[in-house]
């Protein structure tokens, strides 16, 4: 009986003072081909790093905003070099083109 009592005092106890800890949101990294995406709202602020996977492959990243201005075009040629594109807002849509495949890390 006492142990009984016992476990549900550590209970009551652990769930009133426990603290519950938030994870820090993991970066993501996604290859893309050609084609055209809309960025998640969820990415919303944060900033990309976008690179070149493939060698010898080129490919062009054209950014729009929710009017569809243009807020980003480059050509990427070189696997090692990236770039810090951002923050991230919400309506943008990112345009891929060519052969080449883009990581871009969130």
């Amino acid at each position: 009986m006492q142990t009984k009592k016992f476990l549900i005092f550590l209970f009551i106890f652990l769930f009133m003072f426990g603290e519950v800890s938030e994870a820090n949101q993991v970066p993501i990294a996604n290859t893309f081909k050609q084609g055209i995406y809309a960025v998640s709202p969820e990415h919303e602020g944060n900033y990309r790093n976008i690179r070149l996977v493939t060698p010898n492959k080129s490919a062009t990243v054209t950014i729009l905003d929710s009017t569809n201005t243009q807020i980003l075009f480059v050509k990427l040629n070189n696997i090692n070099e990236y770039l810090k594109v951002g923050p991230i807002k919400k309506g943008e849509t990112l345009i891929i083109g060519g052969e080449g495949e883009v990581s871009i890390t969130h």
